[in-house]
């Protein structure tokens, strides 16, 4: 073992720059696993621990669908759900406002009474303005108080200890920051003439939530409250009986949370007060962290893949070669006793201690670029970020996985290599290979079997889909390796020529360059293909996923959301007269978000976002929407027709559905669905399909102007009648007013103010806009433009976060094309030694050799878009049957621009890894290129 350690030692300093390189790139995607995964795991600490602290120890709150401002949770939901096996506990909270004071003055502001140590604002440290209403920061007039008999506090406490009952309270971090109290001091509360003086006998460690705004959906959770104190003491302070305004629910382990929640929830709208579920994610979104804290683990296991697979890919390139160059030495070996054992065993050992030198160096280049990213995200990555056990597991896995891999083929070939071969000369690798077009035939048809197993056969809703789902990108993958020959035989004979001519180069001199080492140039195609690809995978499937969610041309031009009673149909009329407004394309809505009586999308299954169990039901105008000379919503009918439609729409209760709510429901045209009133559940309307329309993007249309007031998703957006909808919902007044400009450079602003004077009249009181605190009347007017502006603009930002992974692989990638490049030069020194020898100059060298990089780059392109466009297109597909955003079946959609700019740097890479090659060999001398050792 001890000489086979020696060896490998020994041929590694053979070829000192090919072992930098290589160990090199080796750190590089060792840095890149360490740079992401502990990086992400920041970031999901944070965001996990924020969305948790949300509802402290409990997994679900139950809270009214918010009917009015005193509705409570009626006792028998109390009594079943603790009969449930699935609970461990659930305990009631009393929402109460009162007045509080401290015997200490109060800080000037709570930003200042808590400021940020250290590692900036925990949120559970200090408390976070976002607005009237939000928490004391804003200092309102009264603080919120709950009041529960849990024998433990919903969440860790601080410092002191948990209510035990009688005249004591435990106060949020935050708060006793503000009023300048902690363990051991008093606070005086006043409530409905009833005051009395309690002591703190705890802090809490609770955060403050953000994000209910004014058109936000309205948040009760455990840590809304600023104060816990005992039942007894909130029905001392309110001379009423306890009444209960949230229930907190802790799971047994064993329990299935989704099928809990989404079986329980037809049940929780039947009670006389119809309640609902929220759970931490649902906070998680209120606060727009959501989408951070659903994808970040998965993209850094993935970011693990492809540093094992470019590390794998540069190492097996470096072993290779040394493979090819040590024929003789290894047939030496033999003869004198190394087995074929001790042969493969020293081919492993270089490529450990090629992983070794890259773990070491990518540990350290990782840890230093985490030092710099903690510093500059301190504020939002206040854990810090730190390297931990996955994160250097992780990295293992990268450095000694890839080169373990990588040494499979080369000891496999070097362990074939005979005793007498020591003695033969060494052949010249044959010019043509007739194999390339057989192997591209199955190929293709591997190529083949992912679109067909998505598009054509697709899966159902299940186990099955993930087997599917890796068995058609692994054919895929394994398609693209035996297309490689046949592409870079194509390029050698196709762009071959052109390039020449590019490079003012005979095309002789580059004539069948790639072919003659046709492997080694499908080796380093491949190996530079898989970040582009990756880049194009994830840049189509990205912004096709995009696009079914970007309100479509449908949509009007503007909406005015009307916060409070709303405004009289009879004065919504008015507001087609504002300047900006085309008056024949302004109609007023009313909307609301009922639950269905039946469970059509089976949501209780697999929830997605077209998979739930309410819809958004929207009541118009029909006739002047759909019929009229100059309709307000120009829809695609992809079932029925507008005449039809409108005619049960003005008759009944008829509606229109997206398409996809056909898909899902298994329902049709002329079929019927219960809903259940929010306000009311016991009268439950029935409504006819009458027709389904093609509405991309009415999720984001609904969820940022107000159409979800009752939870965070809706499965679909349902268009009715306007008289039916306000009768059996009771909406007597106008929620929203949708319209259409009548000019190009109308100005928002100037109608939101116009609106706001109307409202204020119509009210008789102040009507703010935009924002106004809990209760207040406010407008806002939404235009849609601004909506698709914010949609692109987050989900652009996230597409090129997750699309750096793959920027920094072509990257490495290059360190081996560099490899590859200097081990082909070196290869060719006696025959560039000729070719100076008959006329060839210098610089017409460097050209030939920078031309051979290009032609590589090319072979890597065009493996990347046809891998990359087929793993984008098959992705979306297969992403509606196992994402929680599928469902919504969107276009293809290539973004071009960054595709090429993406390309176009990979060719430039290309290029520049041949510079040095190409310098080293234009520089030396006629007579020292045919003296140079092959």
């Amino acid at each position: 073992m001890l000489r086979v350690f020696r060896l490998a030692l020994a041929f590694l300093g053979e070829h000192r720059a090919r072992a930098v390189l290589t160990s090199l790139a080796i750190a590089a995607a060792v840095g890149l696993v360490i740079w992401v995964s502990s990086g992400y795991d920041a970031i999901l600490k944070t965001y996990d621990e924020y969305a948790n602290l949300a509802l402290g120890r409990y997994e679900l709150a139950v809270a009214p669908i918010k009917v009015n401002d005193n509705a409570t949770v009626p006792s028998e939901a109390l009594k079943e759900l603790r009969s449930d096996s699935a609970i461990a506990s659930a305990d009631p909270m009393w929402a109460i406002h009162a007045k509080v004071r401290s015997t200490k003055p109060p800080k000037a502001s709570l930003s200042q009474a808590a400021k940020p140590q250290e590692r900036g604002p925990r949120p559970a440290d200090v408390g976070l303005e976002s607005g009237p209403g939000s928490g004391p920061g804003a200092r309102l007039p009264e603080s919120l108080l709950l009041a529960t008999d849990s024998p433990e506090p919903p969440f860790d406490m601080l410092r002191g200890q948990w209510i035990s009952g009688g005249l004591e309270a435990a106060v949020r971090a935050d708060a006793a920051a503000y009023w300048g109290v902690d363990a051991g001091d008093s606070l005086v509360v006043e409530c409905q003439r009833t005051t009395l003086e309690l002591r703190v006998a705890g802090i809490v460690q609770a955060p403050t939530l953000m994000g209910a705004g004014a058109f936000a959906i309205p948040i009760l959770s455990p840590s809304s409250g600023e104060l816990f104190v005992s039942t007894n003491t909130a029905e001392k302070l309110t001379g009423q009986s306890a009444a209960i305004s949230l229930i907190g629910v802790s799971m047994n382990p064993e329990a299935d949370l989704t099928k809990f929640r989404f079986g329980w929830a037809p049940r929780l709208s039947r009670y006389s007060t119809p309640v609902q579920f929220q759970e931490a994610y649902e906070i998680e979104e209120a606060l727009d962290q959501a989408a951070a804290a659903q994808n970040v683990k998965l993209q850094s296991l993935a970011a693990t893949g492809v540093a094992v697979l470019i590390a794998a890919l540069v190492a097996m390139s470096a072993l290779n070669m040394g493979v090819n160059e040590r024929v003789r030495q290894y047939g030496v070996l033999r003869a004198i006793t190394f087995t074929r054992w001790q042969i493969g065993l020293l081919i492993a050992m270089e490529g450990l201690l090629l992983g070794a030198i890259g773990f070491v160096g990518g540990v350290a280049g990782g840890w230093s670029i985490l030092k710099v990213v903690e510093r500059a995200a301190s504020r939002r990555l206040y854990h810090g970020a730190e390297l931990g056990a996955t994160s250097l597991t992780l990295a293992a896995v990268a450095a000694f996985g890839g080169t373990f891999l990588a040494s499979l083929v080369p000891a496999f070939r070097a362990m074939r290599v005979r005793p007498l071969e020591a003695m033969a000369p060494m052949q010249a690798v044959a010019a043509g290979r007739p194999l390339a077009p057989w192997l591209a035939i199955p190929g293709i048809v591997l190529l083949a079997v992912n679109p067909l197993m998505t598009f054509v056969f697709p899966p159902d809703f299940g186990t099955g889909v993930s087997a599917r789902m890796t068995v058609g990108f692994v054919a895929m993958a394994i398609g693209a390796v035996l297309v490689g020959p046949l592409l870079v035989t194509s390029v050698d004979q196709c762009l071959g020529p052109v390039i020449a001519k590019m490079f003012r180069i005979d095309r002789k001199l580059l004539a069948s360059q790639l072919t003659s080492h046709l492997w080694r140039s499908t080796g380093t195609a491949i190996s530079m293909a898989v970040g582009l690809a990756l880049f194009i995978g994830i840049q189509v499937w990205g912004y096709t996923m995009l696009e079914g969610f970007v309100p479509g041309s449908w949509a009007p031009d503007a909406l005015i959301s009307f916060r409070g009673p709303g405004l009289p149909p009879e004065h919504a009329q008015e507001i087609g007269e504002f300047p900006g407004i085309d008056g024949r394309r302004c109609l007023p809505i009313v909307v609301e978000q009922p639950r269905l009586r039946d469970d059509l999308t089976h949501s209780a299954t697999r929830p997605s976002v077209t998979r739930q169990d309410n819809v958004v039901l929207l009541g118009i105008d029909p006739l002047r929407a759909f019929l009229s000379d100059n309709p307000l919503l120009e829809l695609e009918w992809v079932e029925g027709n507008a005449a039809d439609a409108v005619a049960k729409l003005k008759n009944g209760r008829g509606c229109i559905v997206p398409d996809h709510f056909l898909t899902e429901t298994g329902l049709k045209i002329g079929d019927s669905f219960t809903l259940v009133p929010p306000q009311d559940p016991e009268r439950s309307p029935v409504y006819e399909i009458a027709g389904a329309v093609r509405l991309p993007g009415w999720h984001w249309q609904t969820k940022l102007t107000g159409f979800r007031p009752r939870t965070h998703r809706a499965a679909a957006l349902v268009i009715a009648g306007y008289d039916s909808v306000a009768l059996d919902f009771d909406l007597p007044a106008a929620t929203h007013v949708w319209f259409d400009y009548d000019m190009p450079n109308a100005n928002p602003d100037q109608i939101a103010t116009a609106a706001q004077g109307l409202y204020s009249r119509v009210l008789g009181r102040d009507v703010a806009i935009d924002s106004a605190a809990e209760g207040e009347p406010a407008v806002r007017v939404m235009p849609v433009e601004r909506i698709r502006d914010v949609l692109r603009g987050n989900a652009t930002r996230w597409i090129w976060l997750i699309s750096q992974v793959p920027l920094v692989a072509i990257l490495i990638a290059g360190l081996g094309l560099l490899n590859v490049m200097l081990a082909s030069v070196r290869a060719r020194h006696w025959e560039f030694g000729v070719l100076r020898a008959i006329g060839i100059t210098g610089p017409t060298l460097v050209r030939a050799v920078l031309a051979e990089g290009l032609l590589i780059g090319c072979v890597a392109a065009l493996l990347s878009l046809v891998f990359g466009m087929l793993a984008g297109w098959c992705g979306c597909g297969i992403a509606q049957y196992t994402s929680f955003f599928g469902g919504l079946h969107p276009d293809l959609v290539v973004p071009w621009r960054p595709l090429l700019v993406a390309t176009g740097f990979l060719l430039m890479l290309a290029t520049t890894a041949a510079a040095w090659p190409a310098w080293s060999v234009g520089r030396r001398r006629t007579l020292d290129l045919l003296q140079m050792p092959q």
